[in-house]
């Protein structure tokens, strides 16, 4: 008997549940966070232990070291910002409310969406000490495909692709003008917007405050993280971003030559990509890390050049950028400025885990990224601890540029093919039960198969890559 323990975001709970029915499993279990949706949810259990736990006062459990709680709380977007007596006690409550689930569904696999929260990020770290494989599902940077990750690794097959598909591949995402499915496209940034936009996320959050009080929920992560008390959230001083932008960018751009020009392409913030994909705790201070390396390079004799994600408009804080203006050389370019226009006059991309990493990479630049699924060996500059930012000008000046761009293309084309799989991840917009998409019930379907063919009984992807003690420091999720 082979069954499915699901972990279902916010209204994703029906269409999860029509995935895991064409799965061709023996059993799936849909799990939630909010009271009535899926098959089960953690809610009231969840309460139950906080209460406890906060009144005891406990900083470990039998199922949490200390050490492991401060490592999920450091990776939280939201618990990050919470007085540390009420985090530790939301933590070690999320781990109780998580191990009976693990315990009542007894899975052979565990499945969610990307690790995006401490919900996640615990009941990833408790089926880990159960020797549960934990598959992430996400769109694929190829397009109509699928891949299945975990922290940031992308969970491959040992069988190659065709010579014939990876070449197919190539001429479709090498394109200069190529841009993933989840990548937005452009619109107009104003003082105005950058106003409406915070006013609605203000009016949101201040809906979502009172709702979780109604719905007796005020320690879900949906409501929290709307809160605009977190210290990552935008003020309204910070519309003045529209007046950071040098709209003369491409006149200082001139004064250096494209293999001296350094890429900043800005990824979201806070992005779960960051969060927990990265081992060192150091590098999850990615401001930080992000003004260090601007001025090592800007001392090194690099420009860097500054764009930000389009969907960060509204939400950036704009401290970051005047701690990188304060460097020589620094220019802040508009958001209407496309992100591929700037790849083909930058010689070096640093972005930690974003899609440009990848262009980057494609196009035959030298592409700065932290442990991201799509860097394969040799032909990126990987960051894996705060002490690579000491030298990295100097392996920027090592490493150069491909032999052969094409041969780059295969390796990084191939190793998307093989963590890949044809299906239509974003089939859950929109989803009625009523009716449901048949692309839905299709990509259950590819999803049981590839699940059995990575999984314990097939190449057993977990065990093999990410035996115990993997991390590097207590505490770490891959220990």
């Amino acid at each position: 008997m082979t069954s499915a323990l699901i972990y279902a975001i916010h209204r994703t709970h029906d269409w999860w549940r029509h995935v895991g029915q064409n799965l061709g499993f023996d059993q799936v279990t849909v799990l939630t966070d909010r009271r009535g949706e899926g098959d089960r949810w953690i809610t009231d259990a969840y309460y139950a232990a906080y209460r406890a736990r906060l009144k005891a006062r406990d900083a470990a459990s039998s199922l949490l070291t200390a050490e492991e709680v401060a490592d999920v709380i450091a990776r939280c977007r939201v618990l990050r910002w919470l007085a540390i007596r009420q985090s530790t006690a939301m933590v070690l409550a999320m781990a109780d409310a998580m191990d009976a689930q693990l315990e009542a569904a007894r899975p052979d696999y565990v499945i969610s969406f990307p690790i995006d929260n401490y919900n996640q990020d615990v009941l990833a770290r408790l089926s880990r000490k159960r020797g549960l494989p934990y598959f992430e599902v996400t769109a694929s940077a190829l397009p109509e495909m699928c891949m299945l990750m975990h922290r940031g690794k992308l969970i491959t097959s040992d069988r190659p692709p065709l010579p014939l598909e990876v070449e197919a591949k190539i001429h479709e995402i090498a394109d200069p003008l190529f841009t993933p499915a989840y990548v937005q496209g452009q619109a107009a940034y104003t003082r105005s917007r950058f106003l409406k936009t915070l006013g609605y996320f203000r009016i949101r959050a201040a809906f979502f405050k009172l709702y979780s009080w109604i719905r007796r929920d005020r320690l879900n992560t949906h409501y929290l993280d709307a809160q605009p008390v977190l210290g990552h959230k935008p003020r309204w001083r910070d519309v003045r971003v529209t007046e950071m932008v040098e709209y003369d960018w491409d006149q200082k751009l001139a004064a250096f030559p494209d293999e001296r020009r350094v890429l900043f392409g800005l990824q979201l913030f806070p992005e779960a990509a960051i969060d927990y994909w990265v081992d060192d705790l150091a590098l999850l201070r990615h401001e930080d890390m992000l003004v260090e390396i601007a001025r090592r390079l800007t001392t090194a004799g690099y420009q860097v050049v500054v764009k930000d994600h389009p969907l960060q408009f509204g939400f950036r804080q704009t401290g970051l950028l005047d701690r990188l203006k304060a460097f020589e050389n620094v220019v802040v370019v508009p958001y209407e400025v496309s992100g591929n226009a700037l790849l083909a006059r930058c010689g070096v991309n640093v972005t930690a885990t974003g899609t440009l990493g990848l262009q980057a990479g494609l196009l035959g630049r030298q592409s700065v990224t932290c442990e991201a699924y799509y860097a394969t060996e040799g032909d990126f500059v990987v960051l894996k601890r705060w002490a690579d930012l000491e030298t990295l000008a100097v392996e920027l000046v090592r490493h150069g540029g491909p032999a052969s761009l094409h041969d780059r293309q295969a390796r990084i084309v191939t190793q998307l093919l093989r963590g890949s799989f044809a299906a239509d991840f974003f089939s859950f917009r929109g989803f009625d039960p009523k009716a449901p998409n048949p692309a839905a019930a299709e990509l259950g379907k590819r999803l049981g198969e590839r699940l059995r063919a990575l999984g314990p009984e097939g190449e057993n992807w977990h065990g093999r890559h990410l035996p115990p003690g993997g991390g590097a420091h207590p505490g770490s999720p891959l220990n």
